[in-house]
């Protein structure tokens, strides 16, 4: 699994943020940036509807990437649309940490990272096929998984301080199991 720090390191905040960048105005001001970097990506600097700060990515594989200044909440935030119909939504946090993480795959799954400021992660991914899939994992590399099958039978493996605190995060879900 990708790092919340190098999810961060890949996220274009403004068009500082690269350099060697070609600009083109029209005669109202709207400006467009374009730059190639090291790596084969294309990038798009604009500005949306509200002047809020875009950076547009295309990547060599295909993956098209939109990088926002600002979302619906005023936070940063990343869009990525992968060639195989997999798409992305990163959220971070005043301070430009990634928080959250949502993947949306085409064949209608849904994965759901939360990042802790101390490196943890805890995942929830509802599966179309076999139920939802609870899981942790901390910095210090201790796991647990709580599958909840579509049946309402429960699996549990790994750590139990992490199975119970699991259950408790997603008491909701897991109520009468």
């Amino acid at each position: 699994m990708v790092t919340a720090q190098a999810i961060e390191s890949s996220f274009i905040f403004n068009s500082d943020s690269i350099g060697n960048i070609n600009i083109i105005s029209d005669d109202e001001g709207q400006t467009l940036g374009f730059t190639k970097t090291d790596n084969g990506s294309n990038f798009v600097f604009t500005k949306d509807l509200e002047g809020i700060d875009v950076a547009i990515e295309h990547k060599p594989d295909g993956t098209k990437i939109f990088h926002m200044e600002k979302d619906s909440k005023g936070l940063p935030a990343m869009h990525e649309f992968k060639p195989d119909g997999d798409e992305i939504i990163y959220l971070f946090n005043q301070k430009k940490a990634l928080e959250k993480m949502v993947q949306l795959k085409n064949n209608s799954d849904k994965v759901t990272t939360w990042f802790s400021a101390q490196g943890d992660t805890i995942t929830q991914e509802q599966r179309q096929v076999g139920g939802t899939l609870y899981s942790m994992k901390t910095q210090s590399q201790r796991e647990a998984l709580v599958w909840l099958h579509s049946d309402g039978q429960l699996d549990e493996h790994g750590d139990n301080l992490l199975i119970n605190h699991l259950k408790m995060v997603f008491a909701h879900a897991l109520d009468g199991l």
